[in-house]
């Protein structure tokens, strides 16, 4: 055991302490220039005074804007309990910032609860035949997901094994979604005595889940061919999809999951919406009563949007603290004709056709980040303080994108997401932020951010690929004493760029931290590849230590490239399953272009499980027995949220 321990863990919590109980909390500073107030109840016709609150949140940013360039202290934005519907992004830029060195702050009335929902209630519900509702949504789009009583409710679906590729797309090559010429399937082929005739095919969806990645497409049209049901792709998507490279690529032969028909609705939990007839149906779960059920169907896309001018006028000073998202809508990718989302890894998505199919080459042009509930881009000192991020529908909760610096994302719960948590940067930050080399809006690396002490469940429900928290070509991120259970691919995700390509130079990447986090449960869709905290490319100064790990697959993934991480004090217990694949190991190093990494004092339950095939990368006093030490319980126990933060898991 590494007798630094108990000191070093005492630091870093004094320290965390220090700086979430600091300005950005207020606690510490009494000096508050203005206050204004919001309620549901209210009238934007009022001053904002706590007798005589404003309605919207629109109205008190407005406000805030008019008296923020003489602030002395900052302002505090109390948002009274209740529902604030968001029909469209609430917008803040350099007006709407603190000003003079003084924060903006935006939190909860007391112990009230704010919620700032996307949502619509359904109501009206009917009995339409057998077991199947029927209720009325004024909507002109594919919706996604419902939720009823607070629980997610699951668009129909149903597994079929494809039978192989259908006609031809041809791509010219100057189109603005192309980056080459070539030509790729045009549909997949299925059974016809296992797929029938749809009657609204351009609403149904092919889902296909690979090694480490995930493909939703959506379905322009189907036909019948002898004894087969052709599917027809929405294009490019769909040669996007087939054409992506190691095993990414859509597998005309292989499992499907069809989505989104009204002729597979059979299962409780199951809804179908058609947009023509804006007909929504669902059969409820046992217990639900659809008379008093409430039923919510996100609508707003997006929740919040912070956005400075560029990397030398940024927004911030923006403290969002004690308030709810939830409820908010993501239509997919839109690319050419085509709706989907076809990624590559992690939060990466293709959104431009190659035909060989490579994302390294052209800096990364054909990739994008999805959607986030809440999107920030060139800002600094933004906080989100023990707010909760439930039942949102994005690609991401929080998606810190492009040239955000001196934040922080502290004391959070995320829960019952379809995007993954936490996302920090873009694949293009893989070179530094003056470079010409950036396209037009990602000018700037992420730096210095804290992702402390939040509690993340079940996220990733609809985008399986993403890991929980993840993170491309950041400096100086920390990710420190995370709860993270049940997701479906890998809890942390740090680094960009491959060993055997012309990113694995990049020094962009360096000093970050992934060091005190529980993370257990993972991997439960996407076993065979990943790892519970993966990292890649080289990153410098990093230090990946005293995690406690409970996962099925590899524990500790640093993947092609990596180098230059100290991984220390960690606790690991794999749980090698069927399905596992090849990373049934506590810690997995499969190539000598992994270099120059300390591996040392580590703790695991397996006494083999461990592959390291690294270049200076000695794997050093690993600790092979179970039950654990003294020394290991002592890293288990410090891991996960501090004494401070574990009341918002009785939230």
């Amino acid at each position: 055991m590494n007798s630094s321990f108990p000191l070093r863990h005492k630091f870093l919590s004094i320290v965390l302490l220090i700086f979430v109980c600091g300005r950005a909390c207020l606690h510490a500073d009494p000096a508050v220039y203005r206050e204004f107030y919001v309620s549901p109840s209210g009238a934007d016709g009022n001053p904002g005074t706590q007798a005589q609150p404003f309605k919207t949140l629109t109205q008190a940013r407005d406000a805030v804007c008019a008296a923020s360039p003489q602030m002395n202290g900052d302002i505090v934005v109390y948002l009274r309990g209740g529902t604030y519907p968001i029909t469209a992004p609430l917008e803040f830029g350099v007006a709407n910032s603190g000003q003079n060195g003084f924060n903006v702050v935006y939190r909860a009335f007391e112990k009230e609860k704010p919620v700032l929902s996307g949502g619509v209630q359904v109501t009206g519900w009917s009995l339409d035949h057998d077991n199947v509702y029927k209720a009325t949504l004024d909507r002109d789009d594919k919706l996604r997901c419902i939720f009823v009583n607070g629980v997610r409710a699951q668009m129909t679906q149903a597994d079929f094994q494809g039978q192989g590729a259908w006609g031809t797309f041809e791509i010219k090559g100057d189109e603005p979604w192309a980056d080459t010429p070539g030509k790729t399937l045009d549909g997949v082929r299925f059974k016809a005595s296992e797929v029938q005739m749809f009657a609204n095919p351009d609403e149904v969806e092919l889902l296909q889940a690979k090694v480490w990645n995930f493909h939703i497409l959506g379905v322009r049209d189907m036909a019948r061919e002898g004894d087969q049901t052709i599917v027809k792709l929405q294009q490019p998507l769909g040669a996007i999809a087939a054409t992506m490279r190691w095993n990414c690529n859509l597998n005309p032969k292989g499992k499907f999951t069809i989505q989104n028909a009204y002729e597979l609705l059979k299962n409780p939990g199951e809804f179908y919406f058609n947009h023509k007839t804006h007909a929504l149906y669902y059969i409820p779960r046992p217990g639900e009563d659809m008379a008093t059920a409430e039923v919510i169907a996100p609508s707003g896309k997006g929740l919040l949007r912070i956005t400075g001018d560029s990397t030398e006028k940024r927004a911030g000073n923006l403290v969002f603290t004690g308030l709810k998202f939830c409820y908010d809508d993501w239509s997919l990718f839109k690319v050419g004709d085509s709706h989907g989302a076809t990624g590559v890894q992690s939060l990466a998505y293709y959104t431009r056709f190659r035909s060989d199919g490579n994302h390294h080459v052209n800096h990364y042009a054909i990739c994008d980040l999805p959607q986030g509930a809440v999107e920030v881009r060139n800002a600094t000192n933004v906080a989100f303080l023990r707010n909760r991020f439930i039942d949102l529908s994005s690609g991401s909760a929080i998606s810190f994108v492009n040239d955000v610096t001196n934040s922080q994302i502290v004391g959070n719960i995320f829960q019952d997401d379809s995007g993954n948590a936490i996302n920090i940067g873009h694949p293009q930050h893989y070179v530094a932020d003056d470079s010409p080399l950036f396209p037009k809006g990602i000018d700037g690396v992420c730096a210095n951010i804290k992702i402390t002490n939040n509690l993340i469940r079940n996220v990733s429900s609809e985008f399986k690929q993403e890991e929980a928290i993840s993170g491309f070509c950041t400096q100086g991120v920390q990710v420190l004493h995370n709860d993270i259970a049940s997701v479906p691919y890998g809890g942390i995700f740090l680094g960009w760029g491959w060993g055997d390509n012309h990113l694995q130079t990049s020094t962009v990447p360096k000093d970050n931290v992934i060091s005190f986090n529980r993370v257990v449960d993972t991997q439960k869709v996407l076993p065979a590849d990943g790892g519970a905290i993966y990292v890649l490319g080289e990153q410098r100064n990093g230090q990946i230590e005293n995690n406690y790990i409970d996962s099925v697959g590899a524990n500790l993934y640093p993947d092609d490239g990596s180098a230059y991480w100290t991984i220390r004090n960690n606790v690991t217990q794999p749980h090698p399953g069927p399905d596992a694949g090849h990373n049934n190991k506590w810690l997995f190093i499969w190539t000598p272009r992994c270099h120059d990494m300390t591996i040392d004092n580590n703790y695991t339950t397996l006494t083999a499980g461990e592959l390291n095939k690294g270049t200076h990368t000695p794997g050093t006093n690993t600790h092979r027995e179970f039950p654990f030490p003294a020394e290991a319980q002592t890293i288990i126990d410090a891991s996960g949220l501090e004494p401070a933060y574990k009341d918002i898991a009785l939230e």
